[in-house]
């Protein structure tokens, strides 16, 4: 009842803003004309984006996509469809901890950008979504380049670039009223208002959401809140935009995954060893509690003789911490002097905190000369970009409560972090008469990054980095009929080593910079019923990083660099219109990813040692072979001026993929197929402008399936850990592995109800 009457309250705020902005306007909402359109259409460039005629491959998912499909899962799900994409997460329903893959690379090696500014974690360079809830509904559009893409701000792109575009501002007024819930107790409620164009020149909206679920694993619960608000000037020359955007996460703990030795047992699927440490009933605040809050400002500005500059500033402050119970643990591991020599060790409850602060600033200036030269077709486009940014990162624990001996709030670590990151780029396009087109890219980039950490006489003090990148890029297309285009591209990119490969390590054994060269060549074509694009990639490594087991001098397993590494496949995509209300989308991926000679490092817990294994030619781990997806959608009934119809049937298959880059059965994840069913429904102009339901049902065959994992393995004769610990399993002989699953969840609904004024 209480939300009832907060809706009804929104709603008539919405109702009130409307016929203000109406009367400010003197105009009907549909009629207020954006100034310069063409020009001013995206309030914000996006340098690091690709346009159509690009030779970088790459998918764009527009706004009226995203309506049609989101509800409340988060944005790797959303981009299901994107070829060589696996999504997964930690609490097995799609909202919480989630990621994504894209040929075989993870979250830290894929770069995101919101309206061109990074949103890595700058110093763990992964993606986590979880902090922005509700992202997808503040998006007008996301454009995923596969591949090291075109040159972008943050750390590099080593398998996809994701570009997601908040800027776009609607010249009416609206207000948009979203409540879901759905199967493991979710829910969503949200409220979007804006204000339209008032004066023709100013415009203010903003959004509201909360989500919530149980989970699909047991406890993996979710409370997610987040905020949007936008405040936009438009004239014909320059434009303005100021973004607010936050989040605040509180979710139960749920990656250390299923224990081998419960996976095929059907009551034990959903089990979560998170808070059982705790005598009796697990801990109740097992939880991740995180905030995160994003300040960004746009400037564009139009000159004249077809020059354009665009000047963004941002700042993001971070802040929260991990709660964990953890039983008998060692005084002296936590550097403190037990209450009396008859207790060592003591159960607590200890918060480990991250409280960081991102800023920067990043430009673009573009040029198109009005000239025609007489060799092109069109004016040519200089583009010159960089950007400037800090990270300073505070890193401390915190033990709140333990048996005796401990004051509350006791600090038994802290450390320091700052990176400074400096780059410029410039690119130009030329579009030759014939149909031919090239585009030069060509960055610098500069790291320094300052962290607690080994010196060589192992003493932990200050540490320094300092690299030094050079990221040249090159494409050619040939556009040699109307509707067809052939393409050729190569690039060059280099990534840092992230925080733990410096802070674990000391710089005899510190790992060396990623360096990756990419060729993609395709086909694409388009016709009345039919497009489609056929992509080759050939991805060569050098100095990739990965987990070999070994023991670094310091004495933490690291990342190693292995000499040569390779990614090669092949990518198709395709739509057909069968009928003028049946239409069929997919997508295949067959690739062959492998590590051409590299050696494992495994503990030996007989003598305390490691043994050393010689691979050649394995898989690379999370790295499927073949990935394919296919969308059958009808609409039978369509009148857009009254109301419309949607019925959609997906199913998606993803190979095997093995947890580690030894090509071992014993730690592989089965292939999976799994099918997804839809229903949208749109009503026009009975309640408000727009009445849009959607009703999901995922998975929609009960699919069994893992999408995600770990795996630790050892040999061992003389002890067998598999009575006391559910996560060890026998492989052959004297030989184990710990593995840890990530369970999907089976057949699940969601039903949204969004009212559009």
């Amino acid at each position: 009842m209480f939300q009832r009457i907060v809706y009804c309250r929104r709603l008539l705020w919405g109702m009130a803003l409307l016929c203000v902005a109406s009367t400010a306007n003197g105009q009907t909402p549909g009629t207020t004309p954006l100034p310069d359109s063409i020009q001013l259409r995206t309030v914000v460039i996006q340098a690091t984006r690709t346009g159509d005629k690009s030779p970088v491959p790459h998918t764009n998912l527009g706004a009226d996509q995203i309506a049609r499909t989101y509800q409340a899962q988060d944005i790797p799900y959303l981009l299901s469809g994107i070829p060589s994409l696996v999504e997964s997460s930690d609490a097995g329903a799609g909202i919480g901890y989630t990621g994504m893959r894209i040929r075989g690379s993870d979250a830290t090696r894929i770069n995101v950008t919101l309206n061109g500014i990074p949103l890595n974690d700058a110093e763990s360079q992964g993606m986590f979504w979880v902090d922005l809830p509700d992202l997808a509904a503040s998006t007008a559009e996301i454009q995923v380049q596969r591949g090291v893409g075109t040159s972008t701000n943050g750390a590099g792109a080593f398998g996809a670039t994701v570009n997601l575009d908040l800027s776009r501002v609607s010249p009416d007024p609206f207000a948009v009223l979203s409540s879901g819930v759905g199967s493991f107790g979710t829910q969503k409620h949200s409220a979007y208002l804006g204000t339209g164009l008032l004066c023709g020149k100013l415009a203010f909206s903003g959004r509201l959401s909360q989500i919530q679920s149980n989970g699909y694993v047991d406890r993996a619960s979710a409370h997610l809140r987040s905020y949007h608000l936008t405040s936009t000037y438009i004239d014909d020359k320059q434009s303005f935009q100021a973004h607010l955007l936050a989040g605040q996460e509180r979710t139960y703990q749920a990656w250390n995954g299923l224990p081998v030795q419960f996976a095929g047992i059907d009551s034990l699927r959903t089990y979560n060893i998170s808070g059982t440490e705790k005598p009796g009933a697990p801990y109740a605040d097992e939880v991740d509690n995180y905030t995160q809050r994003h300040y960004l400002a746009h400037y564009k500005r139009l000159f004249a003789a077809g020059l354009s500059l665009q000047a963004n500033g941002h700042y993001t402050r971070g802040f929260g911490y991990y709660e964990q119970y953890k039983a008998g643990q060692s005084y002296a591991q936590y550097q403190l002097l037990p209450p009396d020599s008859l207790t060592p060790e003591t159960d607590l409850i200890r918060q480990r905190w991250l409280d960081n602060h991102f800023y920067g600033l990043t430009y673009a200036l573009r040029w198109a000369p009005p000239i025609n030269p007489p060799l092109l077709s069109a004016a040519p486009v200089f583009l010159l970009g960089g950007a400037l940014s800090r990270y300073e990162g505070r890193h401390f624990g915190e033990i709140i409560w333990a048996n005796a001996g401990i004051e509350k709030g006791q600090q038994y670590y802290e450390n320091e972090a700052d990176k400074r990151d400096v780059n410029v780029f410039g690119k130009i396009e030329l579009r030759f008469r014939g149909g031919w087109a090239t585009l030069l890219d060509v960055q610098f980039r500069q790291v320094q990054y300052t962290f607690l950490g080994f010196n060589t006489a192992l003493e932990n003090v200050q540490q320094r980095a300092s690299l030094h990148f050079f990221n040249p890029k090159a494409g050619l297309s040939w556009q040699f009929r109307p509707n067809w285009m052939a393409y050729a591209f190569y690039g060059i990119g280099h990534r840092e080593p992230n925080r733990d490969d410096y802070t674990q390590s000391s710089p005899n054994s510190r790992p060396k910079p990623e360096q990756l060269q990419d060729l993609e060549a395709g086909l694409r074509w388009e016709s009345e019923r039919f497009s489609g694009a056929l992509n080759f990639f050939s991805m060569h490594y050098k100095d990739q990083l990965v987990l070999d087991g070994r023991l670094n001098d310091v004495g933490a397993y690291i990342r190693s660099n292995v000499p040569r590494s390779n990614r090669t496949g092949l990518e198709l995509e395709a739509q057909w219109l069968l009928f003028p209300s049946l239409r069929c989308t997919g997508s295949v991926a067959f690739s062959r990813n492998t590590i051409k000679q590299w050696v494992e490092y495994r503990d030996n817990w007989d003598n305390g040692g490691q043994d050393t294994i010689q691979y050649k030619n394995t898989d690379l781990a999370f790295s499927p072979s073949v990935i394919g997806r296919a969308d059958l959608t009808w609409d039978p009934v369509q009148m857009p001026e009254k109301h419309r119809l949607s019925l959609s049937l997906s199913g998606k298959y993803v190979g095997k993929q093995f947890l580690d880059n030894t090509s071992n059965t014993f730690t592989a994840l089965p292939a999976y197929f799994f099918s997804d069913f839809r229903i949208n429904y749109t009503l026009r102009n009975w309640i408000g402008e727009e009445l849009r339901i959607i009703f999901a049902v995922n998975n929609l065959a009960n699919a069994r399936y893992v999408s995600n994992g770990w795996t630790y393995r050892y040999r061992s004769a003389g002890y067998d850990d598999r009575p006391t610990n559910p996560y060890t399993q026998l492989e052959q002989g004297t030989v184990y592995s710990q593995v840890g699953y990530f369970p999907q969840a089976g057949r699940n609904v969601m039903t949204t109800l969004s009212l559009q004024f």
